[in-house]
């Protein structure tokens, strides 16, 4: 009897996951193989051959059916599985659309905005954070800016890292695995899990995607998965009352967080429009600098790897000082940035003026320049 409890049990574990990355490959196949939302290079591209850019169909789906079956198999975590669902599907219907017709970003914008908004009617907003010196604190209001905040704004970052192949899909699924075991060892078992099958589906999409570019994730699958790893981070702050800490995914995803941030900071200095189209980000730098696809994903990879071992490490201190940790990583990424812009500028591949930008569309605003590589 107990044998086959425990076998139930195993099952109820594994199958959800095995289904997610297993739906997620075969439909990431398929789709390689197939002539849908066909991505065009431009200037701005390195691959050279018409690539599909539905691979959110993959992920998504995936993540979906995996989610409904561990809701079969484990009831008392059906309704938070089906919530997220339903805000990862809100966030992959506006990045498809966008996909498909190119929404004014202001439109895309909105639809950041709402599925925030829907986060927060479903499980509430942000209830306290780690503070310097004052530890773990009640935001009261702050928290609803801050939910909105840093649910849209990490959607748009992740958007804006999706640009060389298998970065945003393997370091996505890093920091999730690590969220996973975090939320459940402090007791959130339902939101960890939820979170390991985000990693499974984000797995199993990315042989279609790295080393070679043979299916995009586009603005559907980055905008999808962008929500889940911000929306689970604040579950999980949120379930356990901040044992894990609501600075866990803003340190675990520290390089994305900090090429963006970077990247902006750099260019309002030298007065370039920081909603313009570019190529200047970190990892693309790397690249036009004569480093490959695979050897820029591997890079933010092994600094995404340090960066969440930081975010376990940093929920063994008290919350007063956990600031310390992303603060620490920010410091550590600088020096190694600044002589990648130096030798950029060398190499004369930064915009001297606003108008040697790439003109931007509207696309390209609230997006990163996409950059892939040929198959």
């Amino acid at each position: 009897m107990m044998g086959d409890l425990g076998l139930a049990k195993m099952a109820a574990l594994l199958a959800p996951g095995l289904v997610a990355v297993c739906l997620s490959y075969g439909l990431s196949l398929m789709l390689a193989r197939g002539r849908f939302l066909l991505d065009r290079p431009t200037e701005r591209s390195n691959h050279i051959g018409l690539t599909s850019r539905a691979g959110g169909v993959a992920i998504v789906a995936g993540f979906s059916v995996a989610a409904g079956l561990s809701a079969l198999l484990d009831p008392s975590t059906a309704l938070f599985a089906l919530n997220i669902v339903a805000g990862a599907f809100l966030a992959f219907a506006v990045g498809f659309a966008d996909d498909l017709v190119t929404l004014p970003p202001l439109w895309k914008f909105a639809g950041q905005i709402i599925a925030a908004g829907l986060f927060m009617l479903l499980f509430g907003p942000l209830q306290s954070g780690p503070l310097p010196l004052l530890g773990e604190t009640a935001l009261g209001a702050a928290g609803v800016v801050l939910t909105f905040f840093w649910i849209a704004g990490f959607m748009n970052a992740y958007n804006f890292m999706d640009g060389v192949n298998g970065i945003a899909a393997s370091c996505g699924a890093f920091a999730l695995t690590g969220l996973a075991a975090a939320a459940a060892f402090f007791g959130a078992q339902g939101t960890g899990f939820v979170a390991a099958l985000a990693a499974a589906a984000l797995i199993g999409f990315l042989p279609m995607n790295f080393p070679r570019g043979r299916l995009f994730m586009g603005d559907g699958g980055s905008q999808a998965a962008g929500f889940l790893i911000a929306a689970l981070a604040l579950a999980a702050a949120i379930q356990t009352e901040g044992a894990v800490s609501a600075l866990f995914m803003p340190t675990a995803m520290a390089p994305f967080l900090f090429d963006v941030a970077f990247t902006l900071a750099h260019r309002f200095r030298r007065r370039r429009n920081v909603l313009s189209a570019h190529s200047e980000h970190l990892y693309q730098l790397l690249v036009r600098l004569g480093a490959s696809h695979v050897q820029s994903t591997t890079i933010f990879l092994s600094l995404t790897a340090l960066s969440t071992g930081a975010a376990i490490t940093m929920l063994s201190l008290d919350p007063a000082l956990q600031w310390i940790v992303p603060a620490s990583l920010g410091l550590l990424f600088v020096a190694p940035a600044l002589r990648l812009y130096a030798r950029a500028r060398s190499a004369g591949l930064l915009a001297a003026t606003a108008e040697t930008d790439d003109a931007a569309t509207d696309e390209d605003v609230l997006h990163a320049p996409v950059a892939h590589a040929a198959e």
